[in-house]
């Protein structure tokens, strides 16, 4: 993964618990470096790493740090970062996440053997969105499921996630996440 995502989850840990937090994650982890140049591409390992640390040290589970680290994303680092792309891939939760997969192809010219998720996005009766989400990476559906609630709160679009469903690939992880928006 790239460092953006690594610099992201530091972000998170220091905005929230501090510089020793950080260098405790750091230590567990076993990541002697302690700067991630944001295009710079890290073995998926160190990320993983680093994300088991944060859990282990905030005394979290895995999911629940993904979780975490997914809102943290879309509420910091997207905001932050990305605003001008964000503004342009939607102006509600549905049309944003109908354009995802534009927003990961207007970024891959910027990094070097990107390999973004892929979404299938479906409208479905009573304001239900399901969302299939496509990774080579497995584990990441928390963070996914996070990066939601995020967007729930960008959009103001109050929504419930109502069924999360694991389908086996051959490689790497899809899931098919299906959410209710609250307000309609």
């Amino acid at each position: 993964m790239y460092g953006i995502i690594n610099k992201s989850l530091k972000d998170m840990v220091l905005r929230g618990f501090g510089e020793s937090t950080w260098r405790q994650v750091m230590d567990s982890a076993g990541v002697a470096e302690d700067s991630f140049l944001t295009m710079r591409s890290y073995d998926d390992q160190v990320t993983f790493a680093l994300a088991a640390a944060t859990a282990d040290v905030l005394n979290l589970t895995l999911n629940d740090a993904l979780h975490a680290f997914g809102v943290h994303w879309v509420e910091n680092t997207l905001a932050e970062q990305y605003e001008v792309l964000m503004q342009a891939t939607g102006s509600d939760m549905g049309g944003f996440l109908k354009n995802l997969n534009v927003l990961h192809d207007r970024i891959s010219s910027t990094f070097l053997n990107y390999r973004p998720p892929h979404f299938i996005v479906e409208d479905l009766d009573n304001d239900a969105i399901k969302v299939t989400y496509v990774s080579e990476r497995v584990g990441l559906t928390p963070f996914f499921e996070g990066v939601l609630l995020g967007l729930s709160t960008r959009f103001s679009q109050p929504m419930t996630i109502q069924k999360v469903e694991f389908i086996a690939v051959e490689q790497g992880e899809k899931t098919e996440i299906t959410f209710v928006n609250k307000s309609g």
